[in-house]
């Protein structure tokens, strides 16, 4: 594990800039003595001000994976290779451990396949995106987040793959089954040198940078019809999980985005409708010690970057 260190140049604002000098101290001092490595980007789709830290820096997606899957889900719809009012039957045998809901139902169950984009993203159901992405492809992904130019981001595998991996399982063995792998998650120890949370291309990543490029082409309706613009926005702005780029904003603000999170990772991205105007932010950290401190300081840089873009 590395202590979070902030050099002068990791944080591209003008230091002649009183006010952008001030913001940077405050990072640095906020990020003062965090056992990991923390990674910033914003921008304000109203000024064009960017802000960045390690925004390049290849993190662990975890969860935020989801985003460009519901992106290259409505653009297959738009396509009209996907009917978002199909609905998928979900067996017994596709479960998938961690988050989400639909794993502790009834086999049987078949939601539209615009149930699973919401269930994918409100409570990050697992098992919604496992079947979301055998719809997409791994392939159409990688072409989508080619379009938009975002070469640091990654995604190999699914839900399944990343937990296969942190647990030395097979996937393609009939003996990993979804109670051995729900077992072998709950009894094997953190190893930080495991696929499932390396910050390279064998792994589900990404970095600051490419999130907030995504965001925005979202926002912007870039590739999508104004039908899926809309409702990627809403679905990301019914998120459950408000544990850092919302915590401490103030009560009412609208902002569509999606956690991620896995072991000594904590990640939140999305798009804040503030009162002046929308911006965009991605939060990302890898080798946390101390989580529930990663996930309070990284919603500590969401309040400053608020208070900086109110200025």
């Amino acid at each position: 594990m590395t202590e979070t260190t902030m050099s002068e140049t990791a944080i591209r604002l003008d230091p002649t800039d009183d006010v952008e000098a001030t913001f940077s101290s405050r990072v640095m001092t906020t990020l003062a003595g965090l056992d990991g490595t923390v990674g910033l980007a914003v921008h304000d789709l109203v000024s064009a001000t960017t802000l960045i830290v390690n925004e390049r820096e290849v993190f662990p997606a975890a969860s935020t994976f989801k985003v460009p899957l519901l992106y290259a889900l409505l653009r297959l719809a738009d396509a009209g290779q996907v009917d978002l009012a199909d609905r998928v039957t979900v067996g017994a045998h596709q479960r998938v451990p961690g988050s989400g809901v639909l794993q502790d139902l009834d086999p049987g169950l078949a939601p539209t396949v615009r149930d699973l984009a919401v269930l994918m993203t409100v409570v990050s159901d697992n098992l919604a995106t496992d079947l979301l992405l055998d719809l997409v492809g791994v392939g159409r992904l990688r072409a989508d987040l080619d379009r938009l130019e975002l070469a640091q981001t990654s995604v190999p595998f699914g839900c399944r793959g990343i937990f296969c991996h942190a647990t030395d399982l097979d996937p393609d063995d009939p003996a990993t089954t979804y109670e051995a792998l729900r077992d072998a998650l709950r009894a094997t120890a953190f190893d930080p040198d495991s696929i499932a949370y390396a910050a390279d291309e064998r792994n589900v990543t990404s970095t600051p940078a490419d999130m907030v490029a995504l965001l925005v082409a979202i926002e912007r309706g870039d590739g999508l019809s104004p039908t899926s613009r809309d409702m990627a926005i809403d679905i990301l702005k019914r998120q459950k999980y408000n544990t850092i780029i919302p915590l401490h904003l103030p009560e009412g603000t609208e902002i569509a985005h999606k956690t991620g999170s896995t072991r000594s990772v904590r990640n939140d991205v999305g798009i804040v409708y503030a009162p002046w105007g929308a911006y965009s932010i991605a939060l990302m950290s890898k080798g946390l010690t101390d989580e529930v401190e990663g996930t309070q300081r990284l919603a500590d840089l969401s309040k400053l970057v608020w208070e900086h873009l109110a200025m």
